[in-house]
């Protein structure tokens, strides 16, 4: 019932079409619109036999007319004339559509010209011959006839691709979007396994400390209670090492190795960054304006973390000008002396002198909400300092001033930069 209705609508839309019509040659045959509308949806729409569609075309589009046609003149004798000769033209054009184009095994753009042409120029003949009694022919009427059949068939071919195009638009925007979504969430991921597996040996620290201290209390006269409250804090934690493991290597197989192996334009890393800031500054209706200034281009292999690490950045100083009316950061990127330095610098509050010496500490944070009592812990910008130090074995440093900005500079060798990482 659903496909039913759905050829209906479609032969409704390509009905009206054909309102839009010239007279041609003689009373009653008409130059219509609707040939060209015809393919566009057949070619569309193969999802529904292109044959049904054509004939029930041919019955609603010829009523359509007579309805218009017996209005005007009132005369049933004419209008089923012209019913008639409608009908003989789609269902010529049906049956040669068929034997053109629906027959062969594999078709392409070209084999639907040359089709559509053919019905369209074929179709017209039969029709204007039974109108003319098949008398009257001349040359210049099969010349006009072709020349209208060509028009049309370009037309339509024409709207095709112009849809093609738009529609690989679309899915190219799609496309570009998973893949910056994808980025992002790799990124993401691939900094939190960093970071857990750094925090794993902090884990095997504090069992290996549980079990000395068991074996302290084992040796000297201490309540039993107390020896086997330490044995069960050393066998929890290596518990908890068990499951910590198991999470990461969950996450690192769903990463997977293959997203290493390829290095990645700055270019396109700023573009992917830039996209997703800007993202957040509109659904927070932020007043900040960011800019990339990428001097000199180049390839990362570590993208990921360098993603990870420039957002961090960019993110802390979006939330440092959330009162803000007139925020701005500013990323520059060049190379200079066989390293690559990136300055982030915006004009928001400001790090207070007190507090420059601890910003890259775990735990530390001035970010306090006095109504929830919430804080931040901070662990972000310690997160960039170790991926900054571990992963690409360069500095960064900060500058700031209260009331006027902060400037982050991180300095990371070409070569770690561009090649393996450690």
């Amino acid at each position: 019932m659903k496909k039913i209705k759905s050829i209906f609508i479609i032969s409704i839309g390509i009905a009206l079409a054909s309102q839009v019509n010239i007279n041609f040659f003689v009373p009653g045959f008409i130059i219509t619109l609707s040939v060209v509308i015809l393919p566009v949806f057949i070619y569309f729409y193969k999802e529904f036999n292109a044959m049904e569609i054509i004939f029930a075309t041919g019955i609603i589009s010829p009523l359509y007319r007579g309805i218009f046609v017996y209005i005007g003149t009132n005369n049933l004798h004419t209008t089923l004339g012209f019913i008639g000769a409608d009908i003989l033209f789609y269902f010529s054009y049906g049956i040669l559509f068929y034997l053109f184009y629906l027959k062969k095994a594999k078709t392409n753009l070209t084999d639907l010209f040359f089709s559509v042409f053919f019905c369209d120029f074929l179709s017209n003949i039969i029709e204007i011959n039974i109108m003319l009694c098949f008398k009257g022919y001349s040359y210049i009427l099969f010349q006009d006839l072709a020349i209208i059949a060509f028009i049309r068939t370009a037309i339509a071919i024409s709207i095709i691709l112009l849809l093609k195009y738009y529609k690989f638009l679309l899915i190219k925007d799609e496309h570009e979007e998973r893949y910056r979504k994808l980025i992002l969430m790799t990124s993401s991921v691939k900094s939190e396994i960093y970071f857990m597996n750094k925090n794993n040996s902090d884990i095997e620290d504090v069992m290996k400390k549980a079990y000395s201290l068991y074996k302290v209390i084992s040796q000297q006269n201490y309540p039993l209670d107390l020896k086997n409250i330490s044995l069960d804090i050393a066998k929890d934690v290596h518990e908890i090492k068990k499951d910590y493991i198991s999470v990461i290597k969950g996450l690192e197989e769903m990463v997977g190795e293959k997203t290493d192996r390829v290095k990645m334009n700055i270019r396109d890393m700023a573009n992917i960054i830039e996209s997703d800031v800007k993202e957040h500054i509109k659904r927070n209706k932020s007043n900040v304006s960011l800019n990339f200034e990428i001097i000199d281009n180049f390839n990362v292999k570590e993208h990921f973390y360098l993603v990870s690490v420039l957002r961090n950045l960019i993110y802390n100083s979006i939330e440092a000008m959330e009162e803000m009316k007139n925020g701005n950061i500013n990323i520059s990127i060049r190379k200079s002396q066989g390293y690559y330095i990136f300055l982030i610098s915006d004009n928001g509050k400001g790090i207070k002198d007190k507090d420059i010496e601890y910003i890259f500490n775990p735990g530390f944070s001035t970010k306090f909400n006095t109504e929830t009592g919430d804080i931040c812990r901070g662990i972000g910008l310690a997160h960039v300092k170790s991926i900054v130090n571990d992963i690409f074995l360069g500095t960064i440093e900060v500058d700031s001033k209260v009331g006027k900005g902060t400037e982050f500079t991180m300095k990371i060798k070409e070569d770690i930069m561009e090649g393996e990482a450690i």
